[in-house]
C-alpha cells in the first residue's frame, strides 16, 4: 500500500519516532580521537572585606584601610563619641532645669519679699550678763513694715555694736511673722584699775576697751583685794599701777604703750608660767612687776628676754623657796629677798598696800617684809637676807 506523504503526522506518532532509539554511530575510519579536556575554572577574584564601620558614620569612612586591631578600636571609638553625646545631651537638659527652677525661685522670693505675710510683727531677744533685754531692745530699731525677707540685719547689727559689750549678732527667722536676735558677748581680758585706784576698765579680748566699773571694797578689805576679787569673779587678769596718761574711751582701741609691754609678758610666758600669775602693775613700759599665786612679787622690767627671765624666777623659786621678792630686770644679775622663817607657806595671791607701809600675803610668821613694785637692788627686808647670782 502506498503511503500517503501529503498526512502530516499526528503529535503522538512524532513524540513515539523521537523515543525510538537511535542508531550507532559509525565507526570512524581513521585513529581514535582523544577526549579534549575541559578547561579549568578561572578562580574567582577575593570580595574585598567589608568594613566593620557603622553606616551611620558615612560613606566616605567605608571601604578606607584598616590596620590590624583598627575594626574593634574603631567601634570602641565610636561608643565613646556616642556616649558622650548623650551624657553632654542629659547635662544640657539638666543644666536648662536648674535654670528654670533657678528663676521660678527668683521670682517668687521677689514675690513674697515685700509681702505682708511675712511682715515682722514680733522680735525676740536674749539677755547677756552685761546687756538687760531692755539695753538690747533700746539698741534694736526695726523699720514698720519690714518684713523676715527684706529685714535689714546689718544696720541693726551696726546699732547693737554701740554697746562694746556686744561681741558678735546674729538672727534667726521664725516664719511667718517672728525675727530672734541672739547677742555673744565681747569676753572681758584685762580689768586695768586707773591711777586713781577707785575706779577700773574692763578690756575686750579684742584689745577695746568696754566699759568703766567702780572698785567697791568691803569693810576691812583694801581697794587692791577688792579689784584683784572682781577680776577673779569676771575671770580676767588685773592690771594696776596704771599712768594717768592711759585715758580708755569707750568701744575704742586700747593703744598705750604699757598696756603692750603686760600683753608681751603675758605671750611671751609659758602656758603653765603664765597661769601663775594673778596680777602685773605697770607704772611704765619698762617697769612692769608680776604677782604670782603663792605672793611672790617678781620685778621684770622692761618686755625683753622674757623667756630668760622666766627661766631665772623658775630656778631661784626652786633652789629658794622662801623667797617672797625677785628682781630679775638683768637675768643674769638678779637680785632676791627671802624670809628666814621655819614656817613658810604658800600665799594667796593677794596683796594690800597702805600708806606707810606694805605686806605681801605670804603665809610667814614673824617676817616684816616690804613689796614696793620694782625695788632696787641692794634693798633687803628686816628679817630677810639678800642674794645675787649670775644667771
Amino acid at each position: 500500500m502506498a503511503r500517503d506523504a501529503s498526512r502530516r503526522p499526528t503529535p503522538r506518532a512524532k513524540q513515539q519516532r523521537e523515543r525510538r532509539p537511535s542508531q550507532a554511530p559509525r565507526a570512524a575510519s581513521g585513529p581514535a580521537r582523544r577526549p579534549r579536556k575541559a578547561p579549568a575554572p578561572t578562580p574567582r577574584a577575593a570580595r574585598p572585606a567589608r568594613s566593620a564601620t557603622p553606616d551611620f558614620l558615612g560613606p566616605s569612612r567605608r571601604g578606607a584601610a584598616v590596620a590590624p586591631g583598627g575594626v574593634a578600636a574603631g567601634t570602641r571609638q565610636a561608643r565613646e563619641r556616642h556616649q558622650r553625646g548623650q551624657a553632654a545631651r542629659l547635662v544640657a537638659l539638666v543644666a536648662g532645669a536648674a535654670l528654670a527652677l533657678a528663676l521660678v525661685g527668683v521670682v517668687a522670693f521677689l514675690a513674697l519679699r515685700s509681702s505682708p505675710v511675712f511682715e515682722i510683727t514680733s522680735v525676740e531677744v536674749e539677755p547677756t550678763e552685761h546687756l538687760s533685754a531692755e539695753d538690747i531692745s533700746s539698741l534694736v530699731q526695726v523699720p514698720s513694715g519690714s518684713t523676715l525677707l527684706d529685714v535689714d540685719t546689718s544696720a541693726i547689727e551696726v546699732s547693737l555694736r554701740k554697746n562694746p559689750w556686744v561681741g558678735s549678732v546674729s538672727f534667726e527667722r521664725s516664719f511667718p511673722n517672728t525675727l530672734r536676735i541672739v547677742i555673744t558677748e565681747q569676753s572681758a581680758d584685762m580689768l586695768v584699775v586707773m591711777s586713781s585706784g577707785s575706779v577700773a576698765w574692763y578690756l575686750g579680748d579684742a584689745g577695746v576697751w568696754i566699759e568703766p566699773t567702780k572698785i567697791e571694797a568691803a569693810e576691812g578689805q583694801s581697794t587692791d583685794d577688792a579689784a584683784l576679787a572682781l577680776a577673779r569673779s569676771e575671770g580676767c587678769l588685773l592690771v594696776t599701777g596704771v599712768p594717768s596718761t592711759v585715758d580708755p574711751v569707750a568701744g575704742s582701741e586700747a593703744t598705750d604703750e604699757v598696756l603692750d609691754a603686760v600683753r608681751s609678758f603675758r605671750e611671751g610666758f609659758s602656758e603653765d608660767f603664765a597661769s601663775k600669775v594673778v596680777c602685773y602693775v605697770a607704772p611704765s613700759d619698762d617697769d612692769v612687776s608680776c604677782i604670782l599665786e603663792s605672793g611672790v612679787e617678781v620685778s621684770l622690767g622692761s618686755a625683753t628676754d622674757i623667756s630668760t627671765k622666766e627661766a631665772v624666777v623658775e630656778s631661784v623659786l626652786a633652789e629658794h623657796p622662801s623667797t617672797w621678792y625677785l628682781n630679775v630686770r638683768v637675768p643674769s644679775n638678779y637680785t632676791l629677798r627671802d624670809v628666814k622663817s621655819d614656817n613658810v607657806q604658800s600665799g594667796s595671791g593677794v596683796f594690800s598696800t597702805t600708806e606707810g607701809e606694805g605686806s605681801t600675803d605670804q603665809g610667814t610668821e614673824g617676817a616684816d617684809s616690804s613689796s614696793a613694785p620694782g625695788g632696787s637692788e641692794g634693798e633687803a627686808s628686816t628679817d630677810g637676807e639678800q642674794a645675787s647670782g649670775e644667771g
